[in-house]
């Protein structure tokens, strides 16, 4: 049987109390670009940063696209809703990208609203043959 160190315990105290904190440290306020904890309406879906564009999938059932406010700047993107008793409102910021507002088309099906942004030029990595 392994021993375990004396340390052990304390660390793992440490841990719970550490994670404990990170749970309610975004509900807060103290730290406003920290994401706020997750719930059935806040969570901002899937996303996926492609060489030129950032494509975002988000679930929005019972939402109209009449209903829906969508905002993006360099670096943040903006969903917010309100179709009768279901309020949406997602935020995401992508810090070490640059989004370019002018290039962004979202798309309503079913639910599921899809968004695509295109990055600024200075984002855009460029593909390096291998010698």
């Amino acid at each position: 049987m392994p021993r375990r160190h004396p340390l052990d315990d304390a660390l793992a105290d440490m841990m719970d109390a550490w994670m404990e904190l990170f749970e309610v440290l975004p509900q807060s306020g103290m730290f406003p670009t920290m994401p706020k904890k997750a719930d059935k309406t806040n969570t901002f879906g899937e996303w996926e940063d492609r060489n030129g564009e950032v494509s975002i999938t988000v679930d929005m059932p019972g939402v109209e696209k009449k209903d829906i406010n969508l905002s993006v700047n360099t670096h943040m993107v903006s969903v917010e809703a309100n179709a009768g008793s279901r309020d949406y409102n997602f935020q995401h910021e992508f810090p070490m990208i640059y989004l370019n507002p002018e290039e962004v088309s979202a798309k309503l099906n079913n639910g599921v609203l899809d968004i695509k942004i295109k990055k600024a030029k200075g984002s855009v990595g460029k593909s390096i043959d291998i010698e």
